[in-house]
């Protein structure tokens, strides 16, 4: 491992699976020499492809980061179990305000209040925790969605109701949804390996893998599962806003290569945002310099990622 790889292993984790050809481009070496290190990157274990469900265009409402804290000496208990629930596709230990924060979606908010309010009291050691609904996401990794319009409606009842601010959802049909749970669970693969898994054609599997991929409903992402080749310095961020329309600031932040996750936030904050910097020294600077300056911005409070514990199909060692 090389400072090559570590550059190579970084830009496919900001900016995903790029042609050879671009890569060799950027780095002034031969496209050949590019594909024999992803090659060898990929072989070794040392990261992973997964698929990751855009929750937006597939319905579902109620995303969320939730931070916890803990009693004294409970932490290693609480994040076992926050780890091994299914419900919970996200964890980090982190510095801050919380001990740790996880994520969440569900398609219904009372599926996610039952979650907060029932299966996270059951577990013993945690003394509290602030959930933040990510209402109108804009932003997560290689996804991305336009800001909500606000339908015409007649009355003020209308106005109120939350599918006023609305996304087009998707609607799969058996043969998506099982291609898509087969790509979640396992991560990609490909048309002939999927359609013996799955017992469907394999031309019948490369249409729908395409056509699934032109609807934006799956991103491929590429995830370090060494600790020394991630990111120095991940957050979670909490900006308080002064302005009625939090939409404003975040098409100031939104573009920034750092910025991996932007969503007008319900809670404390306004909007959350999720970074990834090399070290601390470049996230400090991002808050006080980028962020604090905006318009509208009245605080911001960071959360920082110490490790992470989980991501989708991935968990790294807890103790």
């Amino acid at each position: 491992m090389d400072q090559l790889d570590e550059k190579i292993i970084l830009d496919l984790e900001s900016r995903g699976v790029q042609r050879y050809a671009t890569m060799a481009g950027q780095y002034g070496v031969s496209e050949r020499t590019i594909r024999r290190r992803i090659n060898n990157i990929f072989s070794t274990g040392l990261v992973r492809k997964i698929v990751v469900p855009n929750l937006v265009l597939l319905g579902f409402r109620a995303w969320a980061r939730i931070g916890i804290r803990v009693s004294p000496g409970s932490f290693l208990n609480v994040a076992r179990k926050l780890v091994s629930n299914p419900s919970v596709y996200f964890a980090a230990a982190t510095l801050g305000r919380f001990d740790l924060m996880i994520a969440v979606f569900f398609d219904t908010i009372d599926k996610l209040a039952d979650f907060v309010n029932s299966e996270l009291t059951k577990i013993s050691g945690i003394n509290a925790a602030e959930t933040f609904l990510l209402v109108h996401p804009r932003k997560y990794n290689f996804l991305s969605w336009p800001k909500p319009t606000l339908k015409r409606n007649k009355s003020f009842y209308d106005l109120a109701n939350l599918n006023s601010f609305h996304y087009e959802r998707y609607e799969m049909d058996n043969t998506e949804r099982t291609i898509l749970e087969h790509l979640l669970k396992e991560g990609p693969a490909q048309p002939k390996v999927l359609s013996q898994k799955l017992g469907l054609g394999e031309n019948t599997v490369r249409k729908r893998l395409k056509a699934m991929q032109a609807k934006g409903l799956f991103a491929v992402e590429v995830i370090p599962i060494t600790r020394e080749l991630e990111y120095g310095a991940r957050a979670t961020i909490g900006i308080t806003v002064s302005i009625p329309n939090p939409h404003k600031i975040i098409d100031s932040i939104i573009e920034h290569p750092a910025v991996s996750i932007a969503s007008v936030a319900l809670g404390r904050h306004n909007i959350i945002l999720v970074t990834r910097f090399r070290n601390t020294n470049l996230l400090d600077q991002f808050v006080t310099e980028f962020l604090a300056p905006i318009p509208g911005v009245a605080s911001v409070e960071t959360f920082l990622h110490v490790r992470r514990l989980k991501y989708f199909n991935i968990t790294w060692p807890i103790d």
